[in-house]
């Protein structure tokens, strides 16, 4: 009898134990648990004060959102990470809050679709340098010959360009305007080649090693410019719109999150000149060398663009 009894208790000793073991483990994996919980809050939190800036691979945008990372994380220790996207999807992502800021939105005519879209969606901080687009032709393709983008009409003159005006990505705006161009000005015998930036001053350069006419679609501010005497077709019909601003556009409720940045590009604004110089010093060296060394070499306008401190004229661009 003793021994049932002793059996019993041990029984029910080990049922007892295993119980608290359950408890134990029960609470410690709650915890563990919360423990889980608050680190998924901290990298939330953490991942809510990065400052994410859309960009596309034309070589201007490419250094203005290089220069933007350095001067944001530098002055005001916000991580930046920059985000690689076509135009249209850029202009969304802003509208919808999924990223911060685009920096290469070409107003009033060239992003006019992107924009009619948009625009009550997003902040317009204003023009950071100005630019123009179309087509472009080395300068030794005699003016008398083509000087406009009508003398393209000319079966002969088509001919001579081998039927092709060399683009960029199909998705720009650029492309799209040209497409419109080849309805308007009735241009049945050429034909729009799509590439990127880079094929298209491939083209360029090995046509003019050559001396063979060629026609690209082309921008500025672009490093071509500084380094082959080149000229803009003249365009009757209008078709790409004269001088364009270059803006900063972002999302809503940025000027309220991280008002310093809001109020950094509203300010920043690089002259026309300078840019050109920096895009050739770019290709010479690299994007970023190239960026560091304007920001060193021209520390009173870094300063203006940063802490508003006037020391120099320093003008912004008015809108077009």
């Amino acid at each position: 009898m003793t021994y049932r009894w002793r059996n019993r208790a041990l029984v029910i000793a080990g049922i007892l134990i295993t119980a608290v073991s359950m408890h134990s483990i029960v609470k410690l994996s709650s915890k563990k648990n919360s423990d889980n919980q608050t680190l998924h809050e901290v990298q939330k939190n953490k991942k809510s004060q990065q400052l994410i800036i859309g960009w596309y691979d034309w070589d201007d945008a490419r250094l203005v959102s290089l220069m933007a990372e350095e001067l944001i994380e530098t002055h005001y220790e916000l991580p930046v990470k920059l985000t690689k996207a076509a135009i249209g999807i850029q202009y969304e992502a802003v509208a919808q809050g999924d990223i911060d800021l685009m920096l290469m939105a070409w107003l009033p005519k060239l992003h006019k679709k992107y924009w009619a879209k948009v625009s009550t969606r997003v902040l317009d901080l204003g023009p950071m340098y100005s630019g123009r687009v179309g087509w472009v032709v080395p300068d030794y393709v005699p003016k008398a010959s083509v000087g406009s983008m009508s003398d393209l009409t000319n079966p002969n003159v088509a001919s001579v360009f081998k039927g092709t005006v060399q683009g960029i990505d199909p998705g720009s705006g650029l492309m799209q305007s040209s497409k419109e161009a080849l309805n308007i000005y009735e241009l049945t015998k050429i034909k729009l080649v799509s590439a990127s930036d880079a094929a298209m001053t491939a083209v360029l350069d090995q046509a003019i090693r050559d001396k063979q006419w060629v026609v690209v679609t082309g921008w500025t501010p672009h490093w071509m410019f500084a380094r082959y005497q080149l000229r803009f077709l003249k365009d009757p019909k209008g078709v790409f719109g004269g001088q364009e601003g270059i803006h900063a556009i972002a999302r809503l409720g940025l000027d309220k999150d991280h008002p310093k940045v809001v109020a950094f590009l509203t300010r920043f604004n690089i002259p026309d000149d300078q840019l050109a110089a920096l895009l050739l010093a770019a290709q010479e060296s690299s994007p970023e060398q190239a960026v560091n060394d304007y920001l060193v070499a021209n520390p009173k306008r870094v300063d203006y663009w940063m802490n508003g401190t006037i020391q120099e004229p320093v003008i912004k661009a008015d809108k077009p």
